[in-house]
């Protein structure tokens, strides 16, 4: 048991530099960061707007189950979660095979996958001390103070943070699996915005599943995208009962552990035919 510890200790003195070379790279660039998240704040309130719009059209106080308190704590906390989780693994191996500075990763002693894993590490730590908890405190008291609702309890946060957390690696461990593909069109970036794209209708970042007919939510039950990102979100409004938090989080722990799979599967098949440029 001590030698497994003292291995653990020496593993992540290696990988741990990775987390604190991002945060600092994230702090450096800070302005940059601030400027995407003042967009993506942007593109929030117009989907603030819209469905506080949407609401006063309506003759029903509900739609979906969801009234307009709970429909602005889910932009927000959608907001909040997706910028979290968020990875930028298919840009590092994509740039890495252009440049060729791919190869000279290989022959390194430590493990490019686990190296990739505690650097994105650090931007889910980044973001959560500067965009995230701001704005969840901002949010929490402005809701304390005009409605008089209070947080929710610790139990629904640690569950919370817990199916966050899921969530980054099935993120991490799928934009891994679609980086991949740099080893094959060398240039991703216009299926990276693709990627993107679909990605932000499918985990319910734009609009709730549960506004999707019944039967495509059964499907979406026992795909990844909602793990990603409408699991922990509804975790969070205490929308599920526990045996479906526990479905959900058995959910996420499963497609883990499959993306781990398959990423590895096509790790050793592309690294047996590395062609880069550049480098």
């Amino acid at each position: 048991m001590e030698v497994k510890n003292r291995s653990l200790r020496q593993r992540l003195r290696i990988y741990i530099p990775f987390t604190i070379g991002k945060v600092q790279e994230q702090l450096a660039y800070k302005w940059s960061f601030y400027l995407f998240l003042l967009s993506n704040l942007f593109s929030v309130l117009v989907s603030y707007y819209l469905w506080k719009a949407i609401y006063q059209s309506s003759s029903s106080p509900s739609l979906n189950g969801f009234t307009l308190n709970e429909m602005i704590v889910y932009i927000f906390m959608s907001f909040i979660t997706s910028n979290l989780v968020r990875v930028s693994v298919t840009w590092d191996i994509g740039s890495e095979v252009v440049e060729g500075t791919i190869a000279m990763n290989l022959v390194k002693p430590i493990n490019y996958q686990v190296r990739l894993f505690f650097s994105s590490l650090g931007n889910l730590v980044f973001r959560f001390i500067i965009p995230g908890l701001p704005i969840w405190l901002l949010l929490t008291i402005i809701r304390y103070v005009n409605l008089g609702e209070k947080p929710p309890s610790p139990i629904i946060i640690i569950a919370y943070l817990v199916s966050v957390c899921l969530s980054f690696c099935i993120m991490f461990l799928f934009d891994f699996c679609f980086g991949l593909l740099a080893f094959y069109t060398t240039y991703l970036w216009g299926l990276n915005l693709a990627k993107s794209a679909i990605l932000g209708f499918l985990t319910g970042q734009m609009i709730p599943l549960a506004f999707f007919p019944e039967s495509i939510q059964r499907v979406f039950d026992f795909l990844p995208f909602a793990s990603m990102n409408y699991t922990p979100v509804m975790i969070y409004l205490n929308k599920m009962p526990l045996e479906r938090v526990i479905f959900s989080m058995g959910i996420q722990i499963v497609w883990i552990i499959m993306l781990y799979l398959i990423s590895n599967f096509f790790w050793k098949r592309v690294t047996k035919r590395i062609t880069v440029l550049g480098g």
